[in-house]
């Protein structure tokens, strides 16, 4: 299938880092939850990988009309069967129907546009699912490395990449998270 290259050079990356930051996130929450520790540095540092990996996702998968990194605005000539194609992966690999997936991406689109962008003062529903997000991460990964063949990636997939990054950051997050309770004990 023909895509635009120079979407494909800022969209892949923004979906890679949606998953680096998210798993930042999740593995500086559980260890400061799990040290009992109090520090707004490390309060505001979880909540800034938890918006940033909400603003990222949205930057591919939000709303398509302001955001030229979309996934949709890769291919210009063959857009309804690359979005038929995503939509096919997303759907078989995922358990979302149209309808749970409408429902989850307005969750997300929401979340982003009303607390993380704008502070609605009425907004008040929890963080969406990011389990969901990083799954709908993982298709695309699948589904672009299809899109652009015969190029390939020269990086490993997103769920290789994944493992690898929780074993190298949880020795570093423990530590200063740790160094941290030491140095407001003293």
């Amino acid at each position: 299938m023909q895509y635009k290259p120079e979407i494909f050079r800022e969209q892949f990356p923004l979906v890679k880092y949606f998953v680096c930051h998210l798993i930042y996130y999740r593995g500086l929450y559980h260890e400061y939850e799990k040290i009992e520790l109090k520090s707004s540095f490390w309060t505001f540092t979880i909540d800034a990988h938890l918006i940033r990996a909400v603003i990222l996702w949205c930057n591919v998968f939000g709303s398509e009309g302001c955001n030229p990194t979309h996934w949709k605005r890769l291919s210009e000539g063959n857009s309804v069967r690359l979005q038929e194609s995503f939509r096919e992966s997303l759907f078989k690999q995922t358990g979302f129907t149209p309808a749970t997936w409408d429902t989850y991406w307005r969750e997300m689109v929401d979340f982003r546009n009303e607390y993380v962008a704008h502070r609605e003062l009425t907004y008040n529903k929890p963080v969406p699912n990011l389990d969901r997000a990083l799954e709908v991460a993982y298709v695309y990964d699948g589904w672009i490395r299809d899109i652009i063949s015969p190029d390939i990636l020269e990086e490993p997939p997103f769920k290789e990449s994944l493992a690898e990054l929780q074993q190298s950051m949880k020795p570093l997050v423990t530590e200063l998270l740790t160094r941290t309770k030491q140095y407001e004990n003293t």
